[in-house]
């Protein structure tokens, strides 16, 4: 046994040599498969990786920032107070502002004791008369008006809020010292004893995020699988016809495996390494170029997780060692008809059945609503999986009409070729064009689910006419704000069924139509009332920025805790921001699929002519133009790619359908732009794939007529 064990290490081992010795002397053309195999996946995971840096981004974004929400923390159920962090606690307030429309943080803090908690990004607290502020911030302060910005955060700065405490670079933070008097009685000013691990206030928006980025990144997974399944199979029958060969003459099993892992093997862990590579500069750029939400991600967010990272780098190389074992069934069972392919059944139409079934479940649950302790919205998720399923299983039968509709339609020889070539194998040519599919689906699902949510427009949406400061007090005395009302002011005041506001005056500062609607909530007072507790002033002036802000800054010394807003501001409690950042990231989503689905398409074209190069240098011995090979190429794969990713799109409204009745939204038909884009980013790939077509010369030379 010891011996036999022995020797059938040794017989591994040569194996392995032998497989090494295959791979890298087997010339320019096994070098170049190598090569080629290497290069597609190291595309396809430098892309998946890169898009799964966008959930850690938001996630780290929002973490770097959530000390500013430590206050509501403690009156929030939903988001508890962190554990306490220091001995002594702090009066703590963040108010949001703006300056010509950019937004900024004003914070105040007053510390309770000898050992209070510190925020991210700073040693100590600021003492009262002194500023912290963000590196944006204070070159901001120094290149304004004192009158206009720096008397809106009294003080002197003297400490620099660092990365570790901000969201970007460009952010604007100043966190303003006090003594506890000062704070005591200012509304909504809480004690907090502790910064780290508070829960973002706009944790429900940062969640969104998240999840449709980590959505895109799973969207970009199934093109990169088939990115990766399509180059490992590159000249796969030329590697069955050499491994079939020495299994007759002897070789095991194990060790026609081991020689054909070993080579693809090489080729899959150099495509991980140059991934790896690719992924470290990517983030790089990614860091250097991206702008979301007025700011560039910090490099230390736009990272994927260790264990993430190793899982996907390990993975590629698990992968591809897999397909190609798979591809080894019938040379390690049949080898003397490695040579020979027979025909494949044609498909039927039965193959519609698992996306009819996935599409009608999908569109059956989602408007039912929960049964008791039974969520009925999570049965969403299996019909979806199984209509994506059916999409890929329906392929090829779609891959036979469009050849049928080829032979049909066009009676010149490269159409002829290209529909006999589709009927014979529609299999081999879907798989080509799968990527494709499943992009222009997952393209039209992102487009269309961004489309469904936009901006509010409603009576509780506030739109102010220019020049206009609106300040909410959140309820204060008249006596208080008396400073702001002189001149054309105009107050809502708190009355007993809702705001009351003189709606003539009102009109004038707002745009409000007199008499108020009935869901306005504005009341029109009775004649002589006073206003006693003041909700909101609207201050008309000038127009001008400095106007504006002089008011601004005269408003926050009197009302610290006040919310000020003017026309120039993107208020965020009307989320417009948020619908245009949500647009973007979907059209970066976009880009990404459509990427990977180009470079899949691609090698799918390749690798097609290198199966066929034989059969393509006959037809161009027997007087077939170059020209006419490549029109049939490329008939084959734009005929098949039109119908089927017209199912694909179909496949991704439905999808987005769903998304939007689930998330409590009126579904409403995508605009142009979304199927602009769809088409758009079909053609550009097709396009693209088109690198391929130069090759059909190098591979009808002469010399290939005896190739394998």
């Amino acid at each position: 046994m010891t011996g036999q064990g022995r020797t059938g290490r040794w017989a591994q081992a040569f194996s392995f040599r032998l497989g090494v010795r295959l791979a890298l002397a087997g010339g320019r053309e096994s070098l170049l498969r190598l090569a080629f195999t290497a290069v597609g996946v190291a595309v396809g995971v430098t892309l998946l990786l890169l898009a799964l840096t966008g959930a850690s981004a938001m996630r780290g974004r929002a973490e770097r920032t959530a000390w500013l929400d430590a206050a509501y923390a403690v009156t929030s159920a939903e988001r508890p107070a962190p554990p306490a962090e220091s001995a002594d606690g702090a009066l703590f307030l963040a108010v949001t502002d703006y300056y010509d429309g950019i937004r900024m943080t004003r914070a105040y803090v007053a510390p309770l004791g000898a050992d209070p908690p510190v925020p991210p990004g700073l040693d100590r607290l600021p003492g009262p008369g002194e500023v912290a502020a963000s590196p944006a911030m204070r070159r901001l302060l120094e290149s304004t008006p004192d009158d206009q910005l720096d008397a809106r955060f009294p003080g002197r700065v003297t400490m620099t809020i660092q990365a570790a405490g901000l969201a970007q670079e460009n952010q604007l933070v100043a966190l303003i010292g006090r003594t506890p008097d000062e704070l005591r009685g200012v509304r909504s000013v809480q004690e907090v004893r502790a910064f780290h691990g508070v829960v973002p206030g706009d944790f429900a928006i940062a969640s969104v995020l998240q999840l449709f980025v980590l959505a895109g990144a799973v969207l970009v997974l199934v093109p990169v699988l088939i990115l990766i399944v399509t180059v490992t199979r590159v000249a796969a029958a030329h590697r069955e016809q050499r491994l079939a060969a020495i299994r007759l003459v002897g070789a095991t099993r194990l060790q026609i495996a081991v020689l054909a892992s070993v080579e693809t093997g090489i080729a899959a862990l150099a495509g991980s390494a140059l991934a790896w590579a690719g992924y470290e500069a990517g983030r790089r750029v990614l860091a250097a170029t991206v702008t979301f939400q007025r700011g560039r991600f910090y490099l230390e967010d736009l990272a994927v997780p260790p264990v993430v990272l190793a899982l996907v780098l390990l993975g590629a190389p698990v992968l591809v060692l897999l397909t190609t074992i798979a591809a080894l069934r019938r040379v390690q069972f049949s080898p003397l008809v490695v040579g020979r392919r027979g025909p494949h059944p044609a498909p039927t139409a039965w193959r519609l059945l698992p996306i009819g079934v996935g599409v009608g479940g999908l569109l059956v649950v989602t408007p039912l609503p929960d049964i008791g302790h039974v969520q009925v919205g999570q049965l969403t998720v299996p019909f979806a999986f199984l209509a994506l399923g059916g999409l890929l299983f329906a392929g090829p039968w779609l891959c036979l009409l469009a050849s049928q509709a080829i032979a049909r339609l066009s009676r010149s020889v490269p159409a002829l070729i290209a529909a006999r070539r589709i009927a014979i194998d529609p299999r081999a040519t879907f798989l080509v064009v799968s990527g494709v599919v499943l992009a222009a689906s997952a393209v039209t699902y992102i487009g269309s689910t961004t489309d469904q949510f936009r901006p509010p427009d409603g009576p509780g949406v506030v739109r102010l006419r220019p020049g206009v400061v609106q300040v909410a007090t959140g309820g204060v005395s008249a006596e208080q704000v008396a400073p702001l009302l002189s001149g054309q002011a105009v107050t809502t005041s708190l009355g007993g069924d809702g705001l009351l506001a003189p709606c003539a005056e009102l009109s004038r500062v707002r745009d409000v139509s007199c008499p108020y609607a009935v869901d306005s909530g504005l009341i029109e007072p009775a004649t002589g009332a006073r206003a006693v507790t003041v909700l909101e002033v609207y201050i008309p002036t000038d127009g001008t920025l400095a106007a504006e802000n002089r008011v601004r800054t005269q408003a926050a010394n009197l009302v610290p805790n006040a919310i000020i807003n003017t026309d120039r501001d993107p208020v965020d409690y009307q989320l417009e921001t948020f619908f245009v950042d949500l647009g973007r990231l979907g059209r970066i989503a976009a880009l990404f699929v459509l990427l990977v689905a180009a470079c899949g398409l691609t090698a799918g074209m390749i690798g097609s002519l290198v199966q066929r190069r034989r059969p393509f240098a006959l037809l161009h011995a027997s007087g077939m133009r170059i020209g006419e090979l490549r029109q049939a190429v490329f008939l084959e794969t734009a005929a098949t790619m039109v119908i089927t990713s017209a199912l694909g799109v179909a496949l991704g409204l439905i999808f987005a359908y769903a998304a939007a009745r689930q998330g409590g939204v009126a579904f409403r038909w995508p605009g142009l732009d979304v199927f602009a884009l769809v088409g758009s980013g079909v053609l550009a790939t097709l396009i693209f794939s088109t690198f391929a077509l130069p090759l059909v010369k190098a591979a009808t030379k002469h010399d290939a007529i005896r190739y394998e």
